[in-house]
């Protein structure tokens, strides 16, 4: 017993210094693989229907043109893996962007009661045009910023970080469920549950006229992470608070190869704290050109597991 109770600081030592990589996590699990990295959660191994109906897309009023690009559904089996619990934070990008020293500067950003017609020369991710705590979404960043932030992870961790797909974004967002949003068909509760297109923006940018949601969810731009609940896989705002960058050259088809040639468009997915109802769901799929930096445009990150 007395040569157990030796080894135990021994083992325990030897669990902490075993590469991130290798180490086995389960189903439900959070994790870090560093201090400064971002708090992953492993989603479990399964399948989902990807893609909407046409009677969804009808009810949510989504234009026919929007609408094509969420069918036909399909269904995909997915293995195990882990997913940001957030997006990636405000704090946990500036980690990144003081390591390595990497230039981005220029935004689309909304100020004045409307938005830029394009970049503005001197916002970034440490300045957005508004006010932002350092546990809210890092916004201002473009494709490649995301992809090089993933390729930090993978290297300070030893594990694989990078972007999720469409479909690994979506069969996450969706959490086990199969109706229009994790919680339901229902968007009487949605400013209870997710930070959107609501009566605070709408008050604080007069001149946009897409905010649809007739009800307040308390924040006017982005919110804190965690503030609303989380899908049944534990992953928070999935939908709402700002776009989330995925790694797919954006698709008219769902599931379809890419255009062959320069990738002129990538997939976001998500929606963001302006925008409206239809938009908020896991079914919706939208783009942007890589370049893109705009202060509802953020990200999170996928973890492959061994």
């Amino acid at each position: 017993m007395k040569r157990l109770t030796l080894m135990l600081p021994v083992l325990a030592l030897l669990v902490a210094a075993a590469p991130a990589a290798a180490r086995v996590h389960k189903p439900g699990e959070a994790f870090r693989d560093f201090r400064s990295g971002p708090v992953m959660v492993v989603v479990p191994a399964g399948r989902a229907t990807l893609g909407s109906t046409e009677a969804e897309t009808l009810r949510e009023g989504r234009t026919p043109a929007y609408a094509a690009w969420e069918r036909p559904q399909c269904e995909v089996a997915f293995p195990a893996f882990a997913v940001g619990k957030f997006h990636v934070t405000r704090a946990e990008f500036a980690a990144f962007a003081k390591a390595t020293g990497r230039p981005m500067t220029g935004c689309v950003i909304a100020r004045d009661g409307k938005w830029s017609d394009g970049p503005v020369a001197g916002y970034s991710y440490a300045d957005v045009g508004q006010p932002q705590r350092d546990d809210e979404p890092a916004l201002c960043v473009n494709w490649a910023d995301a992809n090089a932030y993933a390729a930090w992870l993978s290297q300070k961790s030893g594990a694989h970080y990078r972007l999720l797909t469409e479909a690994e974004w979506e069969y996450a967002a969706r959490g086990g469920t199969t109706t229009a949003r994790w919680w339901g068909d229902d968007t009487a509760s949605i400013c209870g549950r997710v930070n959107g297109g609501d009566t605070d923006y709408a008050a604080a940018m007069p001149a946009d006229k897409s905010a649809n949601l007739a009800c307040s969810d308390g924040f006017a731009f982005t919110s804190p992470a965690g503030h609303f609940a989380p899908n049944p896989f534990g992953l928070y705002d999935m939908l709402g608070n700002a776009w989330q960058w995925v790694a797919d050259c954006f698709a008219p088809v769902p599931g379809s190869a890419a255009p062959e040639g320069e990738c002129k468009a990538r997939s976001i997915r998500g929606g963001s704290w302006h925008n409206s109802v239809a938009t908020l769901r896991p079914a919706t799929r939208f783009s942007l050109p890589p370049e893109m930096r705009s202060s509802s445009l953020g990200f999170r990150v996928m973890r492959e597991l061994p």
